[in-house]
């Protein structure tokens, strides 16, 4: 007998092979109707039209037939684990749209794709299973009474992403969404509601489970003189990552007031308050804001800017409060000389300290415009005069620094003697919790810490993240800190640009305990950069001797080349070559590597792609080695497309002992939408 799956595989087939081999079938235009019109509409006896309550197109059929191939394979501390499977999968593919009743009350869009996979897949350690599975995968989109002024938008879909990228290998994500927004077309208060929930199921080098329910609200009042928003956004989010679960709720709502004060918009006032509350596994956070910015142009040239704003910030127990009063005049001389200057004084409160600042800068900027080159200088001065009081080594809490993480990068957090146990990553936004040693790492460097961004995790190549932890305050003390920099930066002719930039930065206790690291800063950096369309080079060179941070030196060489020589042939390399030297500890880090893109059009028909990656770093910490190749060939005939690919994955990490290698042969043949 049969089983159900056996009937379902044996229907699938059915269906494929007709759809594969029967070509489609248009219904010729009858009476005005279009010929993708599914449903013709009947007579009565009498000749008069029957009244339809719905219209559904006829469907868009498509097709994809899969096989893929994939081995994985593991080294660490001496053993090696194999683990492949092979699986084929068939997907049929129906789209339509229409409305019911009336397109004034509902119009939709659906789209459903059945996929059936079949296939085995084995470990060195002799388990194996067989693969034999159903995804009813779909989209629907449907919007209710479009023309009203209240107006409903439903989605809901269930899809599976394959997903390669340069220092990212492959993966492959199942995504289930549904929700709804409603619309509130109001002339006075336009809003609109919106719920979303999304499941992510990810495999590849982590396994990955994220779900997360999301609620906005975003409301604008427009008038004559103002312009007001309030938009809000809360969301629940759970992540589980190799069996690590972390969850985190999180609130966010603004109000911005914008008023212009007369009818030449000369005056500018912007109100802003701000309420952020984050709940997490790991650390809880609430904070508002309160801020007034006031523009004010009083020439052409002239105009000034005051800002009022304070902070109140509670985080696990640590609670603090900062205001800041900012005034400054920015003035342009003859279209080339800009002058800025003004002042600022923020006072901040801890539980058990305090700390005021006064600051006054001065900056200019020098532009000017050649036949044959553009010319700019700036300078600028900086004296902050700081008093506190009440410390007595306290712990300070710091919420969502911002850096920016990326391949070869180096950040470190702005604070020395800070507790890495305490150290949470997040997103830009907060709304995502990342793991340690899987989305990044941490490296306790003498007094200072390092994050450092992995290549397999979910962290984007260059995203910005927020940090947030805790340092050990210096004791009370009283000091300033002058900071002076100069630059200077020009093109030749459109195809040379140089740069250099010097700062210098210098502290002095004028009372209380010394600081364990006091600012006496020198930096230097220079860059060179050539292009002339088909290559790309630059040289850039920093030299950082720092008393408060690490000091290093670090150079690094970049080339980019880019070929057409034919519309049929496209392919583009860069490398790269570095050194980073940490002269106060005797640390040497060298990094090298490239990518390369090449896309060829065989014939007009067929078109190979190949992409290619390797980055290396070397030093006392760190001996990686990170590469990968993908290959695809596409053929394209009528409604028929044909896809061939091979894509390897090595990640070697030396001083750990770890290396994975991953392969996986693809083979798509699709039958486009009908």
């Amino acid at each position: 007998m049969n089983t159900l799956g056996e009937i379902i595989i044996r229907q699938a087939l059915g269906l494929l092979l007709f759809f594969f081999l029967c070509p489609p079938i248009v219904q010729a235009e009858e009476n005005g109707a279009s010929p993708m019109n599914w449903l013709v509409q009947p007579l009565e006896e009498g000749g008069d039209p029957v009244e339809r309550f719905f219209f559904l197109e006829r469907p868009a059929v498509g097709a994809k037939l899969t096989y893929e191939f994939n081995n994985e394979s593991r080294t660490s501390s001496g053993t090696t684990a194999d683990d492949s499977y092979y699986r084929y999968k068939e997907q049929l593919r129906f789209k339509t749209e229409g409305w019911l009743y009336h397109p004034a009350l509902m119009q939709f869009s659906l789209m459903f794709e059945p996929e059936w996979s079949q296939g085995s897949e084995e470990s060195s350690s002799g388990e194996s299973a067989d693969i034999n599975t159903f995804s009813p995968d779909y989209s629907l989109w449907a919007t209710f009474l479009e023309q009203k002024p209240y107006t409903m938008n439903i989605f809901s879909s269930k899809r599976e992403i394959p997903i390669w990228a340069p220092f990212a290998g492959n993966s492959e994500s199942t995504v289930d969404t549904y929700g709804a927004t409603l619309s509130l077309k109001n002339d006075f208060l336009p809003t609109t509601i919106g719920y979303s929930h999304i499941e992510t199921d990810q495999t590849g080098f982590y396994t990955s489970q994220n779900s997360y329910d999301n609620f906005t609200l975003a409301a604008r009042n427009q008038g004559k003189r103002s312009n007001t928003t309030l938009n809000g956004t809360y969301r629940d989010d759970e992540r589980t990552t190799e069996g690590l679960m972390r969850q985190i709720q999180s609130l966010n709502t603004s109000l911005l007031n914008t008023y212009r004060l007369n009818r030449d918009n000369k005056a500018t006032l912007r109100s802003l308050v701000n309420y952020r509350n984050q709940d997490s596994d790991d650390f809880d956070t609430e904070n508002i804001r309160l801020k007034e910015h006031l523009n004010w142009w009083h020439r052409k040239n002239l105009q000034s800017n005051y800002i009022v704003s304070h902070d109140r910030q509670e985080t696990s127990g640590f609670n603090s409060d900062q205001s800041l009063l900012e005034g400054r005049l920015t003035h342009l001389l003859y279209e080339n000389l800009t002058t800025d200057v003004g002042g600022r004084a923020s006072q901040d409160r801890y539980a058990d300290g305090r700390e005021n600042s006064y600051e006054a800068f001065l900056d200019f900027a020098y532009r000017r415009p050649l036949s044959w080159s553009t010319f700019n200088l700036n300078s600028g001065w900086n004296y902050v005069y700081t008093d506190r009081g009440g410390f007595t080594d306290a712990v300070v809490q710091v919420t969502n620094e911002l850096q920016t993480l990326g391949t070869g990068e180096e950040s470190f957090l702005e604070n020395y003697n800070a507790d890495i146990n305490s150290i949470i990553v997040t997103d830009r936004l907060g709304t995502i919790v990342y793991l340690e040693n899987i989305d990044y790492a941490v490296e306790e460097i003498s007094d200072f810490i390092r994050i450092r961004l992995l290549p397999f995790g979910s962290i984007r190549d260059g995203e910005t993240v927020a940090i947030s932890y805790r340092y050990f305050q210096d004791g009370e003390y009283d000091d300033t800190v002058l900071t002076q920099h100069y630059g200077i930066n020009f093109d030749l002719w459109k195809t040379w640009w140089l740069s250099y930039d010097y700062v210098r930065s210098s502290q002095d206790v004028s009372s209380g305990q010394t600081s364990q690291g006091l600012v006496d800063d020198t930096l230097h950096r220079a860059r060179v950069h050539y292009d002339i369309g088909w290559s790309d080079s630059s040289l850039s060179y920093e030299d950082s001797d720092r008393q408060s941070d690490l000091s290093y030196t670090r150079w690094e060489v970049e080339e980019t080349l880019r070929f057409r020589p034919h519309w049929r042939f496209y392919f583009s390399l860069r490398g790269y070559l570095g050194q980073t030297d940490y002269s106060n500890r005797d640390e040497v880090r060298d990094f090298y590597g490239g990518i390369t893109a090449l896309d060829w059009m065989l014939t007009k028909r067929c078109k190979l792609r190949f992409e290619g990656y390797y980055d290396a770093t070397n030093g006392d910490r760190e001996e990686t080695i990170n590469s990968g190749i993908k290959a695809d060939l596409e053929f394209r005939y009528r409604i028929w497309t044909m896809h061939l690919s091979y894509q390897v994955t090595d990640q070697d990490n030396r001083l750990n002992d770890f290396q994975r290698v991953e392969q996986l042969v693809r083979f798509d043949l699709i039958r486009i939408l009908w």
